[in-house]
């Protein structure tokens, strides 16, 4: 199957692609409402999304990229309702490798199961063009009728990242801008400086679940560890290829399941 489903409630699940290594797999998460269902973040689009998606609902569907990654905004010209923050509106609409950060390292390591992809190429793989059709941007509401999300503005990780925040819940999806693992800030447009104030930002929201865009969703406490793991400098991703030869060594199974038993509980 190109893509595995996780329910971490009656309303929120986790959408993998299975083809992706699982230290590179986006969190594609399917958010239910009464009057439309979210998605959020759309995959590195290898496959198919939106008929995946629509075997689990009848409802109309918006779909928003946190950011413009390769690996988040995959599937997003699928969908007829395109949401994002304007300062990333070009880049979607105008996709180049370069521009969507699949260049360098990227390239060069094993993202992709060739088992399972034997057409893919990384001389030949792009984004396809997604441009949005209606901007978000910090403090706009969306209400899904049933349940409301207030659109953070988190840049830092790159310039247009977004966050969606349930108050009631106390839930924050976070995108890229925090998620548990180690963070990329040396991007062509990241940002130390602003990433260390949406840290701060983060961190005294008051959020209790963090469903991130990338690895298990965790809680506050683990949020803290993260946080200030990276502002003593040892929670900072660097060169992902030499990372991958650091590390791939202890990943028995790259393109195996995550642990999400914690999160499913």
């Amino acid at each position: 199957m190109p893509f595995k489903t996780l329910k971490l409630s009656d309303d929120v699940s986790v959408i993998q692609e299975t083809g992706v290594a699982n230290f590179m797999r986006c969190n594609i998460w399917h958010v239910k409402g009464r009057d439309f269902d979210l998605v959020i973040d759309t995959g590195m689009g290898l496959d198919p999304l939106k008929e995946w998606v629509m075997k689990d609902t009848d409802r109309p569907i918006k779909a928003i990229v946190t950011h413009c990654h390769f690996d988040h905004s995959g599937c997003l010209h699928e969908f007829d309702e395109r949401l994002g923050h304007r300062a990333e509106a070009d880049i979607l609409a105008n996709p180049s490798n370069p521009k969507m950060v699949y260049e360098g390292s990227w390239t060069r390591i094993g993202i992709v199961d060739l088992n399972q992809h034997p057409e893919y190429s990384s001389e030949t793989f792009h984004v396809k063009a997604a441009p949005l059709t209606a901007y978000l941007d910090e403090g706009d509401v969306i209400d899904l009728g049933d349940k409301a999300f207030q659109i953070l503005h988190l840049p830092g990780h790159s310039p247009g990242s977004i966050g969606l925040w349930d108050m009631a819940s106390k839930t924050l999806f976070s995108g890229d801008a925090l998620y548990d693992g180690e963070l990329l800030d040396n991007l062509y447009h990241s940002d130390v400086d602003v990433y260390l104030q949406t840290l701060g930002r983060i961190e005294s929201l008051g959020a209790e679940i963090f469903h991130a865009g990338h690895f298990p969703s965790f809680g506050e406490a683990r949020m803290r560890e993260i946080i200030h793991s990276y502002r003593s400098g040892s929670n900072s991703l660097g060169d992902i290829k030499r990372w991958f030869e650091d590390n791939k060594h202890r990943m028995r199974n790259i393109f195996g399941d995550q642990n999400w038993e914690k999160a499913l509980k």
